[in-house]
């Protein structure tokens, strides 16, 4: 028998997911490289749902309460479709779901809800990020179809297999930089940076945390103006339940 000790958390759980998650369905998954997988999501639970480039959605990958976050690339609110590109880039729950993720597989998900606040996008975008920043570029990408696209900046593990997941998602960057190699990444965002900062451009600073804190005290010294500058922590290093 189990005791009300074991059971409560279950109970907890149970009634979390049916009262705040969603259920839908994987309608496809694509490798789009090693470590990348664009998958496709559907269920007439999405339908209705308020979505903006941005907005970030909660899938739950294990229990209990076990989710990681992704940014819908395009969301069909009347359909009840969205598609969400996945790295996994190491072990732990999120990377264990993307490896083992199938078409056919039911998933829950919460959301979609408010995680960046980007307004109309109407003039110049830069957008600096990693590999968790993809997906917002491609939204970003989608939402400014017809005027200029957003610059897009990403240092990246490798920088091979960052651009087959670009190109998969139709985005075209104007920096892709390897991580490791710390004085090409710092040299070529500071011309980059110069380049951009007098001509009212919009930065949207996303990623690892401390990428963002770099990047942030560049445009400042540039002279770029804190509301010019949108940022949003997706990660760091040895930390959980960022998004």
């Amino acid at each position: 028998m189990h005791s009300t000790e074991e059971r409560r958390p279950r109970l907890l759980e149970r009634t979390f997911d049916r009262l705040l998650l969603r259920n839908t369905r994987v309608a496809a998954v694509e490798q789009v490289s090693e470590r990348f997988r664009l998958i496709a999501l559907e269920g007439d639970a999405l339908q209705g749902a308020a979505w903006a480039p941005g907005h970030k959605l909660q899938v739950k990958v294990a229990g209990p309460f076990t989710a990681r976050t992704f940014t819908p690339i395009v969301f069909d609110a009347e359909r009840g479709r969205t598609r969400i590109l996945g790295y996994a880039h190491g072990a732990g729950p999120g990377s264990d779901w993307l490896r083992r993720v199938r078409a056919g597989d039911a998933c829950q998900v919460f959301g979609p809800h408010r995680s960046l606040a980007l307004g109309d996008l109407a003039g110049p975008v830069v957008l600096h990020g990693d590999e968790t920043s993809f997906g917002l570029a491609a939204a970003v990408a989608v939402a400014m179809a017809g005027g200029a696209a957003p610059r897009c900046v990403f240092e990246v593990e490798s920088e091979a297999e960052a651009r087959l997941a670009l190109k998969a998602l139709g985005v075209e960057p104007a920096l892709v930089v390897e991580r490791r190699d710390e004085l090409r990444r710092v040299q070529a965002i500071g011309e980059l940076w110069s380049q951009c900062s007098g001509d009212g451009t919009l930065f949207v600073l996303t990623g690892r945390a401390q990428s963002i804190q770099q990047a942030r005290q560049a445009l400042k010294g540039h002279g770029v103006p804190s509301s010019r500058i949108l940022a949003k922590a997706y990660w760091a290093p040895g930390k959980t339940g960022m998004d």
